[in-house]
């Protein structure tokens, strides 16, 4: 039996051809009567769009790829889907991979994309040095984007904002209440967007005179567990924190808070707690949580747009965007309980 082809059922349905292609690519652009009568005709049918021999046909690929360090993270879910939002209403499709904070696991997926012949691809964050990078993309010469982070290199294009700026924010608001033990539960020294907030942390610190103490520096993954760990530890040491910087995350930040509870502490007034990323998570927290709000979906929005923009016009002109952060301040955060621990005059 025939395959149907998209001009029968724009015959069918008494509509143009690129009416149909509507309804298969940016269906939110018809209307709902139209969109209805077209997909009743589609069914009657069991007509199903090859979007494969549609990209042969064209000599164009309607596939994005985006590369995520992890599913799991509801901050970078956000990103993702206003990716997605955008994609879709360009007609194209966007397969997701995980490099699980990998960086050879990032090259390989890379590798299998271009292999596809991907329109274009988004890392969200880079985990490899810019320059081997750069080989990888040269040799395809798909255009590629990066989110999350800012990258010193005039060869890549991104929409980021400045992680040691942000960091800085909240480390040099936590010293502006008086607190002089301020710990830092950060991520893998080895992801550039941890080391730029450790580097903010670490320039606060010295630009008002507040001094570092290493065994305030904890590197933990970005859950509960690992929060609720990284606090343990800290409230052991002889000189425990008055204030606890989560810069991981959100779910490390509510780990600590959980953990300086079960320990019968209060937060703010023993211990005050601060994150890194801002949506549902910090007002439902009890006190509502100090955090850094990050333009997550701002972000993902203008990286689709834009590699839309590099893909339309073959353009490999880098692209550097940096948006602004703000530091939200909530109820978890006050200056330090004297009564409780002993502080440096």
């Amino acid at each position: 039996m025939a395959r149907v082809t998209m001009k029968e059922i724009a015959s069918m349905a008494s509509v143009s051809t690129m009416t149909v292609s509507r309804a298969v690519h940016s269906p939110h652009l018809l209307q709902p009567a139209t969109l209805q009568l077209i997909q009743r005709v589609m069914k009657r049918t069991n007509y199903v769009y090859d979007a494969i021999a549609g990209d042969l046909s064209k000599q164009k690929s309607s596939i994005i790829g985006l590369i995520t360090p992890t599913i799991r993270v509801p901050i970078f879910a956000e990103t993702t889907y206003a990716i997605q939002e955008i994609a879709q209403e360009r007609g194209y499709f966007v397969i997701i991979s995980n490099s699980n904070y990998d960086a050879a696991q990032e090259l390989s997926l890379i590798s299998l994309l271009q292999q596809r012949r991907v329109a274009g691809l988004i890392l969200t964050g880079i985990l490899n040095d810019p320059e081997t990078l750069i080989e990888y993309f040269d040799l395809s010469e798909i255009p590629f984007m990066v989110t999350w982070e800012t990258v010193d290199d005039n060869r890549f294009s991104y929409i980021g904002f400045d992680n040691f700026k942000a960091a800085f924010a909240m480390s040099g608001y936590l010293i502006g209440l008086k607190h002089q033990r301020i710990a830092l539960v950060i991520g893998d020294q080895n992801i550039r967007r941890y080391h730029r907030r450790y580097k903010g942390y670490l320039a606060a610190l010295e630009k008002y005179g507040v001094p570092y103490d290493s065994s305030l520096v904890v590197e933990r993954n970005n859950s509960i567990i690992e929060g609720m760990e990284a606090a343990n530890r800290l409230l052991t040491l002889e000189r425990p924190p008055t204030a606890v910087f989560g810069a991981t995350g959100l779910p490390v930040s509510m780990g600590v808070m959980v953990a300086i509870r079960e320990k019968g502490l209060n937060v703010p007034r023993d211990i005050s707690v601060a994150g890194f990323g801002d949506f549902d998570i910090p007002t439902i927290c009890d006190p509502q949580l100090t955090t850094i709000k990050s333009p997550v979906n701002e972000m993902g929005k203008l990286a689709m747009k834009v590699l839309f923009e590099m893909i339309e016009k073959g353009d490999r002109d880098a692209r550097q965007y940096c948006l602004e952060t703000e530091l939200v301040i909530r109820g978890s955060c006050t200056g330090p309980d004297n009564s409780r621990f002993y502080i440096d005059p």
